[in-house]
C-alpha cells in the first residue's frame, strides 16, 4: 500500500473514532455480548496466552470458562427477551424444564455438587440487577467468577515472560481481563490504537503499560518484536489494499503466532470490501484469508466460533453466526 494511501486511510480511521467522547469510548464494546469476561474471542484470547505460558496445564480450566461464556450469553438473551429471573432460576436449578438447552441444565447440575470448585455462577448471575445499574442484565458477581478463579490458579507459578502486541486495542477493552485474570505479570505487553482518546483512557487506567498511538498500517516496530500479536475486530474495518497491508504488518511483527478474532466473516469466496462513512464494514473470506496468510509464511487454523460452541456444549443459536478467529503460525 502506498504512502498517500496508508496516510489517507489512517486520517479516516481516526476520524471515524475521534468523534466520539473519551467516555463513550471508555465503556464503547465492554458491555453485554462484547463484555471481555463472557465474549468466547476474548476468552480464547486469555486461553492462547494461558496455554502458551502453560501447555496443557489448564485444559480443563480453558474448558470450563468457555462453557461458562456460553452460559452467560444464553442468559443474558433470555434477559433482553424479557424472561422472569424467578421462573429461570426455578426451571434451571430446581425443575431442570425439558426446553432448556442441556448445556444450561447440565451446568447447574455440576455447579451444585460438592465436587465443583467453581461458585454457582448461574446462581449469581439470576440475581436481580443492583439497584444503581438496573441496565445491566448480569450482575458484577456474576461476570467476575473467573477472574477470580485464574488469579488464584497463576498466583505463585512462574514462566518466562512473553511479549505480547495487540493491534486496535481500544482503551484498554481486552486488557483489563487479561490483567484481572492474572496474566498480565507474565507479559510485556504492548497496545496500539489509532485513537489518541483510547490510548489516553487506557494509560489513566494501567499508566506503567506500554500503550501507544500509532496505525497497524504503519506501526514502524522491527520485525518479530513479539512472541504474539493479536486483533480484535480489525481487518472488517479497513479497505482492500489496507486490509492486506495490516495482515502482513500483524505477521510481521510476529515470532511465534497471530490471533485474528474476526466478527464478519464466510468460509468461501472472495472478501467482501464495503465502504462507509470514514471507514469499512467488510465480510471476509475464511478461505481468502487462509491462502493469503500461507502466502505470508503462516500454517492456517480457521475456528468458526458457533460452529465451535455447538459441538463442545450444544449451543444451537449463538448469537452471531459470523464470528471466527484464525490461528497463523509462523513457519520460517
Amino acid at each position: 500500500m502506498e504512502p498517500a494511501g496508508i496516510q489517507q486511510e489512517n486520517a479516516q480511521l481516526r476520524q471515524a473514532w475521534e468523534q466520539y467522547s473519551a467516555e463513550h469510548l471508555d465503556t464503547y464494546l465492554v458491555s453485554g455480548v462484547e463484555d471481555p469476561r463472557i465474549n468466547i474471542q476474548s476468552i480464547l484470547t486469555r486461553a492462547f496466552l494461558a496455554d502458551a505460558l502453560f501447555p496443557e496445564r489448564f485444559t480443563a480450566l480453558i474448558h470450563e470458562e468457555l462453557r461458562y461464556g456460553t452460559v452467560l450469553l444464553w442468559l443474558l438473551a433470555q434477559f433482553k427477551a424479557g424472561a422472569d429471573r424467578e421462573e429461570l432460576r426455578e426451571a434451571i436449578c430446581f425443575t431442570g424444564a425439558p426446553h432448556l438447552p442441556a448445556f444450561v441444565t447440565e451446568a447447574a447440575r455440576w455447579l451444585a455438587t460438592d465436587a465443583c470448585p467453581l461458585p454457582h455462577y448461574i446462581e449469581l448471575a439470576l440475581d436481580p440487577p443492583p439497584l444503581d445499574a438496573p441496565d445491566q442484565p448480569l450482575p458484577e458477581r456474576a461476570l467476575d467468577v473467573f477472574g477470580a478463579v485464574w488469579r488464584k490458579e497463576l498466583a505463585g507459578l512462574t514462566a518466562p515472560r512473553l511479549s505480547v502486541f495487540e493491534a486496535a486495542c481500544g482503551s484498554a477493552n481486552d486488557y483489563r481481563t487479561i490483567h484481572d485474570h492474572g496474566l498480565a505479570p507474565f507479559l510485556d505487553y504492548t497496545g496500539l490504537d489509532i485513537s489518541g482518546k483510547n490510548i489516553a483512557n487506557a494509560l489513566t487506567r494501567f499508566p506503567t503499560v506500554a500503550f501507544r498511538a500509532g496505525s497497524i498500517l504503519d506501526s514502524g516496530l522491527p520485525d518479530a518484536s513479539f512472541d504474539f500479536v493479536f486483533a480484535h475486530d480489525l481487518l472488517e474495518h479497513l479497505s482492500g489494499p489496507g486490509l492486506a497491508t495490516a495482515l502482513a504488518e500483524l505477521v510481521r511483527l510476529a515470532r511465534r503466532e497471530v490471533w485474528l478474532h474476526l466478527f464478519n466473516t464466510k468460509p468461501d469466496g472472495g472478501h467482501e470490501i464495503i465502504p462507509k462513512e470514514h471507514y469499512h464494514w467488510n465480510r471476509l473470506a475464511l478461505a481468502t484469508l487462509r491462502d493469503a496468510g500461507r502466502a505470508l509464511g503462516c500454517t492456517v487454523d480457521p475456528i468458526e466460533i458457533a460452529p465451535l460452541l455447538q459441538h463442545k456444549f450444544g449451543l444451537q443459536d449463538y448469537y452471531n453466526p459470523h464470528a471466527a478467529t484464525v490461528v497463523l503460525k509462523k513457519t520460517g
